[in-house]
């Protein structure tokens, strides 16, 4: 009987054998594939085998840390790996700007042999697919607007609709957009809005309006329900902007609101300015913003009494600022701002934490006593912009409640006589109403008019336990006073001592060699009391990062019998590293950030 032959081993049976799994403690990293390597310019390794490939998620975090758009560009173009994992990055924040006139580079205008780099932007993000990235999209500038004179014949010039239809083009291809900024000269029209309105992960947006009395088509900003921060700059009623009072009604989570009115209508005593235009829909409905963070600048308008301080929800609002707005004691404006004194009923915010101004009267010491639990209070003295020819810088109008500063003859700047009493009883009445019911204020920012004492000073370090920052007006005290009051505030790393332009105490500091003022810091803030201490300022030009302590070598510090307390001792003794730097290197500490009236146009 003949052998059966041996049957074979069919695919369909060897694909049905288990492979063994790998447990995943076993497997290695993921790494970038070898052939993306050979794309990059770099130099290779002579032999592969020496080649370390880092994995992917350590790549990934390296790029993390670029934030300049000129490194994440020449990243791209280092490899094909490189080119896919930082273009999401370098298209994530476009801004495109526009001149009014032609800039040259080299002796050659920019974007020569092509379109202007504003044009070629929008080309790009319409023709390809990089505006799938675009999580905020700015366009800012000055547009040139040619035929203007076709707005008074009823019609939109054509250069400013297409430049309306190439952004709304753009706008449609970027599915993640979450902000928008319209900062041009011109405004946007109902084919941007309309854009806007079919994106549903929009959060944030930000408006300049026109400053030109040029005839415009107006629109009804439509809803964005998921609307969190809303910023609208240079309003006018004169200069046809646009109406935002059902985009106010209809963002039910609306967060962040800040408004910026043209200082013109103040400037000129001109009551043009309805709040019914803007909250009046809110009124009607009887709609509460749920506010947590509310900016006002240069409101100049009557208050009649609507219930306007219950548009916005006061038991979730946490920050405040007004700048420029109702309480002044112009001539000019004193009769339209005292209505906001004699209408004065609003509610107790008693979750505010942070308060920002510019006036300091006896009402607003009346309402932080109505409340407990402030964290953060800026008082600012002056304007301080260095942005003279915006039309977004916000003037300060003189103001007699303030105790304004005084010229050489002890009056105001509006010729309102100013004592010295009456400065010392304001600044009296803040400083108890802080030590009493905001013991947990973390940054104070005090007027440079309140010459404060050691022992006030004292006072308040010793019932304000919590203090990171602290800026007052307080005359250079004796080194063993700076210790003690330094030592009750163990959290505190910025401290500015503030200096009135042009007086005295400035010209005497300004007068005495910069040597000096980094010896005589150096050689007094390596003291342990000094530790946390990370910046140290006198008025607005002498500001110092402090770094660490350098100790004499061994051996060298051998000093004549009585000579310890000595400057030969000071200057063999420990130092501390100073370096002195500008006001742009301080912006982000709130003492000096927070002390200007500037306006930009985002939240902090």
């Amino acid at each position: 009987m003949p052998d059966a032959p041996t049957p074979r081993r069919t695919r369909a049976s060897t694909a049905a054998t288990p492979k063994p799994t790998i447990p995943l403690n076993a497997r290695g990293p993921i790494t970038a594939p070898h052939h993306s390597w050979f794309t990059s310019p770099a130099r290779s390794h002579s032999n592969y085998g020496q080649g370390k490939e880092l994995p992917l998620h350590l790549i990934q975090l390296i790029l993390e840390y670029l934030d300049d758009a000129g490194d994440l560009a020449r990243i791209t173009r280092t490899s094909r790996l490189f080119y896919y994992m930082a273009l999401p990055r370098l298209y994530e924040e476009v801004t495109l700007r526009s001149y009014s006139e032609i800039r040259y580079v080299d002796g050659r205008p920019e974007g020569y042999g092509n379109g202007s780099p504003f044009a070629m932007g929008l080309n790009t993000l319409v023709s390809r697919t990089f505006a799938e990235y675009v999580q905020m999209f700015r366009v800012i500038g000055d547009w040139r607007e040619h035929d203007v004179d076709d707005y008074s014949k009823g019609r939109v010039p054509d250069n400013s609709m297409m430049l309306q239809i190439a952004i709304r083009a753009a706008m449609d291809r970027m599915k993640n957009l979450r902000a928008f900024a319209w900062e041009l000269n011109t405004k946007p029209l109902q084919t941007v809005y309309e854009g806007l309105m079919h994106k549903p992960s929009l959060t944030s947006l930000t408006l300049r309006c026109p400053a030109r009395r040029i005839p415009r088509p107006t629109t009804v900003i439509p809803p964005l329900p998921n609307l969190q921060t809303l910023i609208v700059y240079d309003i006018d009623p004169l200069c046809y902007p646009d109406n935002i009072s059902l985009l106010l009604l209809a963002s039910k989570k609306l967060e962040n609101l800040k408004l910026h009115w043209s200082p013109r209508m103040r400037e000129n005593a001109e009551e043009s300015v309805n709040l019914l235009n803007y909250f009046g829909r809110c009124l009607t409905a009887k709609h509460t913003i749920p506010l947590r963070r509310m900016a006002l600048y240069n409101l100049y308008t009557r208050n009649q009494g609507e219930g306007f301080e219950h548009v916005s929800d006061h038991s979730v609002i946490e920050e405040i600022t007004i700048i420029n707005c109702m309480g002044s004691s112009d001539p000019m404006t004193v009769f339209l701002d005292d209505t906001w004194r004699v209408n004065a009923n609003h509610p107790i915010p008693h979750n505010l934490k942070m308060m920002r101004c510019d006036q300091t009267d006896k009402e607003h010491v009346t309402m932080l006593a109505r409340f407990r639990g402030l964290e953060r209070l800026y008082l600012i003295s002056r304007s301080r912009s260095s942005k003279p020819s915006s039309t977004a810088v916000t003037p300060i109008t003189p103001s007699a409640s303030t105790t304004p500063a005084t010229n050489g003859n002890g009056s105001s700047a509006n010729g309102t006589p100013v004592t010295e009493h009456q400065c010392k009883s304001l600044a009296g009445d803040y400083l108890a109403v802080i030590q009493s019911n905001h013991r947990t204020m973390r940054h104070l920012l005090l007027s440079d008019q309140w010459r404060l004492s050691d022992d006030t000073v004292y006072k308040i370090c010793q019932t304000c336990p919590h203090l990171e920052q602290l800026g007052c007006a307080w005359a250079v005290p004796p080194l063993e006073s700076l210790r003690q009051i330094i030592a009750l505030l163990p959290k505190l790393y910025a401290i500015r001592f503030l200096m009135r332009p042009n007086s005295e105490l400035a010209e005497k500091f300004e007068s005495i060699d910069m040597e000096m003022h980094q010896f005589a810091l150096g050689t007094e803030l390596w003291r342990p009391e000094y530790k946390n201490l990370r910046y140290f300022g006198f008025g607005d030009k002498f500001v110092f990062r402090l770094g660490d302590v350098v100790y004499p070598p061994k051996g060298k510090e051998n000093l004549p019998p009585g000579q310890e307390n000595s400057m030969i001792a000071r200057r063999v003794g420990p130092v501390r590293r100073l370096e002195r730097v500008g006001w742009e290197a301080v912006r982000h500490i709130e003492i000096w950030g927070m002390d200007s009236t500037e306006f930009e146009a985002r939240f902090p």
